[in-house]
């Protein structure tokens, strides 16, 4: 069969496609054109357009919207006839090409499904689509006096389904309350073939909870999700020191980490550089760790001077009370605020243990000592036992040697951070390559069930499993990089 005989076979088998699919969802939400595939299929990394926009092959052939999850399993059943691959998507939040297409196909947008189903005060139990956002997910438990146990900093725009995919486990709620696979109860899970499964915490089929949680879609779509949820509390109070070593501020960190009886709702520490990029004014010290509080008005009250105490013995000084209130209003937008100062903002998550947060600075620091690019650092504590590091590398799109210079240390501080057994907390298409490399074991398992669920390898391709990227080409290009950033 020559070219053009295919090219018409396709554009026959595309229309078929989007006539059945317009049978069970209404055609505005059925879209083919061009630029709202675009729009869809990138993330907060940018990176898909540097990836990704330019190889045709990668480019899905249509948006869909499904409203339900009735509809969700009937368009991925269609998929499955016409061997269509799928991405699945929400708010695209998430980073390094988490929701960018590999393979064309259909890019499914579930944030039309938006709608709470159930909430139980009495066994603090919320039933919710796992496309609603995480906004109106609280708007909607405060009605009620509840509040969710653990949510992303990203909650304005970003949605349910997404803390599920990327493992849930760090944010705000997590050092108080548990992660997310801690406070999820159940899923309406639609599998590849648009079989639809309810998995609880007890189920015994081929999937698991646990499978499910930080698996980046690969085994089929989340469509309904039951939490456990909190009551809302009636004190809430944040506060600010900030230090003249990372010595001494990752030392009250960890104080008020491993505080039984004041656990904060929220903790994080940043370095000056970050507090720069991140908000319009910022304090003259070089280290900043911030806590909120969430209780009744006693504990609170407790809380705060229990972390006033603790900082008065490592020469922490308060932060005012004005630019608190400023961090914590946006705390939605702090990260995203760093590329407000370049054209092309760098940036690698990495988990790193309690035990280790030391060793990983002074390795970060000892790498951007000989770049001179800017850069930032902030860590969010997760439950105890680790947290996420995100580096941040600022620079000029004009200047590719800066940009793979940056991108070169920061696959430095990659792999010495898997070689003292910690990973990186973002993986997505980009990422998948070091995974496979260090986690062989894990990377197996997921591609037997993968296999088993997904034979024909149509959802959410080249993640975890597959790498587009060889490993030996990354480290070529990087070794090249680095090499010409020192010339430059």
């Amino acid at each position: 069969m020559n070219e053009t005989k295919v090219e018409k076979k396709q554009e026959i088998g595309k229309t078929n496609f989007t006539k059945e699919v317009e049978e069970f969802i209404p055609s505005p939400h059925v879209s083919t054109d061009r630029y709202e595939i675009e729009a869809t299929s990138g993330d907060l990394s940018l990176l898909s357009k540097y990836h990704y926009k330019f190889k045709e092959e990668y480019q899905a052939t249509h948006v869909i919207r499904p409203g339900n999850t009735e509809e969700l399993s009937k368009l991925m059943q269609k998929c499955y006839q016409y061997s269509m691959p799928v991405t699945l998507r929400a708010a695209g939040t998430s980073c390094y090409s988490a929701s960018t297409p590999t393979k064309g196909g259909v890019i499914i947008d579930l944030r039309r499904m938006n709608n709470v189903h159930k909430i139980d005060k009495e066994n603090m139990i919320v039933k919710c689509d796992a496309g609603i956002a995480w906004q109106k997910l609280i708007e909607e438990l405060l009605d009620y006096g509840l509040a969710p146990k653990c949510y992303p900093t990203s909650y304005r725009a970003s949605c349910v389904s997404g803390f599920v995919a990327t493992s849930g486990k760090v944010g705000i709620g997590v050092l108080k309350n548990g992660i997310m696979k801690d406070v999820l109860r159940s899923v309406v899970f639609v599998k590849p073939d648009g079989s639809t499964e309810t998995i609880s915490r007890d189920s015994q089929g081929d999937l698991s909870l646990d499978d499910i949680i930080g698996s980046f879609g690969i085994f089929g779509a989340v469509a309904e999700v039951e939490l456990e949820v909190t009551t809302l509390k009636t004190s809430m109070e944040m506060i600010g020191y900030s230090f003249n070593t990372f010595k001494m501020a990752i030392e009250f960190f960890r104080t008020l980490k491993n505080s039984d009886t004041n656990k904060p709702l929220f903790l994080s520490l940043s370095d000056k550089h970050f507090e720069k990029y991140a908000h319009w004014t910022y304090p003259s010290r070089a280290y900043f760790v911030y806590a909120v509080y969430s209780d009744n008005p006693n504990a609170t009250s407790q809380s705060v001077s229990f972390a006033k105490e603790s900082a008065s013995k490592l020469d922490g000084l308060s932060v005012e009370e004005w630019y608190l209130k400023e961090k914590w209003r946006d705390i939605a937008d702090t990260e995203l605020n760093v590329g407000r100062w370049c054209e092309n903002l760098v940036f690698q998550e990495y988990w790193v243990s309690d035990d280790r947060v030391e060793d990983f600075y002074d390795f970060y620091q000892e790498k951007t000592s000989r770049q001179r690019y800017r850069h930032a650092f902030y860590l969010m504590s997760g439950a105890k036992g680790g947290n996420r590091v995100k580096l941040f590398g600022l620079s000029d799109i004009k200047n590719s040697r800066e940009f793979f210079g940056i991108k070169a240390v920061f696959n430095d501080i990659t792999i010495n951070n898997y070689e003292n057994k910690d990973i990186l907390y973002t993986l997505g298409v980009v990422n998948t390559f070091y995974f496979l490399r260090f986690n062989p074991e894990k990377a197996a398992y997921l591609l037997n069930l993968k296999n088993k669920l997904d034979p024909k390898d149509l959802v959410n391709s080249y993640r975890l499993v597959k790498a587009k990227m060889r490993t030996w080409r990354v480290g070529l290009l990087f070794w090249i990089a680095k090499r010409l950033y020192r010339t430059a």
